[in-house]
């Protein structure tokens, strides 16, 4: 039999000089609480209660035993009540890790927006780029490629998918021209994802209006999207990258959107929320859940490519226009 359980019962009995009275209160039968103090009795070799057939009293010798059980319950209790406070109130830490590509104006305003919404959280965010298990105790969420979470057994919740698109510095655009179909790239100074490269060679694999095919760089330079997003706004060259990432360098102009009908992958990239457990989530938990895919779900969408075509055609053949006047 459960030792806390005969702590509860004798406690119980010993408060209500009653062993009915006792069963009732803790919702159990009279039998179940004779045979915990029969138990109790047994396993302390000592005579704990006083049994007549009009009253139940603590016997001498248990005197200070039962003292120190009733201050054990109630420190217990009071654990529990606490632990349970503490999972109501939108309070504490959390430990947040985060993928570098996400790191921008609008990363900027959901930290800002949330901490609007949760000031009593002290939010502690990690950027990584390297593989994540959340069991581990170092995090309790991670907002991350699919790819770079430990997934047995944690719940996935996608936030956004953006393809990877062509974009460089208006700046270089200017100094060496700009491609109008994926062969032209062969000539230009590309800043690319390792893995757009063909194994072992130079080679990239894209897709052209959804034809594969592969072109080899005249010159090229590779690494993170960090670092391809950095190169590109200094006018290195022409880069490889998730829309989302640049999507508001494009809208303030310090990047330009290139080769709409191309692009290096066929899935393009997706981020994902991450958390261990789905029940008895903190409710600093559930609100930072319930908050990131409002958030990403209010971000505006991207622009079709079809229609990114014909706008820069039309802006081709506006320019041609005014040129041949």
């Amino acid at each position: 039999m459960d030792q806390l359980y005969m702590l509860r019962a004798f406690v119980a009995v010993a408060q209500h000089r009653s062993f009915s009275k006792a069963a009732a209160s803790l919702g159990v039968t009279t039998g179940s609480i004779s045979k915990a103090i029969a138990k109790l009795e047994e396993s302390i070799q000592t005579l704990i209660l006083h049994r007549t057939t009009r009253s139940v009293s603590v016997t001498d010798a248990a005197q200070s035993y039962y003292l120190s059980c009733c201050r054990l319950l109630e420190e217990l209790d009071e654990a529990n009540r606490r632990i349970a406070q503490e999972r109501e109130i939108d309070s504490g830490r959390l430990r947040l890790v985060v993928h570098p590509m996400l790191v921008n104006k609008t990363f900027s305003r959901l930290l800002s927006d949330y901490q609007a919404i949760a000031p009593n959280v002290n939010l502690m965010v990690s950027v990584r780029e390297e593989a994540v298990n959340l069991y581990d105790g170092h995090f309790d969420m991670a907002i991350l490629p699919p790819h770079l979470v430990e997934q047995s057994g944690v719940i996935r919740r996608t936030l956004s998918r953006s393809r990877h698109i062509f974009v460089a510095a208006p700046g270089y655009l200017e100094r060496c021209g700009t491609p109008e179909a994926a062969s032209d790239l062969a000539s230009h100074f590309l800043l690319l994802d390792p893995a757009s490269k063909q194994k072992g060679t130079n080679f990239i694999d894209l897709l052209e209006t959804g034809k594969r095919m592969s072109v080899l760089p005249m010159s090229s330079m590779d690494g993170n999207e960090v670092l391809l997003r950095a190169a590109a706004l200094t006018g290195t060259g022409i880069a490889t990258i998730s829309e989302a990432m640049v999507r508001e360098d494009i809208a303030a102009g310090h990047l330009t959107h290139i080769l709409p009908q191309c692009s290096t992958s066929e899935s393009g990239a997706e981020v994902c929320l991450f958390y261990s457990h789905r029940e008895l989530l903190p409710v600093r938990l559930r609100t930072f859940v319930d908050f990131c895919i409002d958030f990403f779900r209010s971000l505006p969408g991207p622009i079709p490519n079809a229609m990114v075509a014909i706008s820069q055609r039309l802006d081709r053949d506006v320019d041609h226009a005014l040129t041949t006047v």
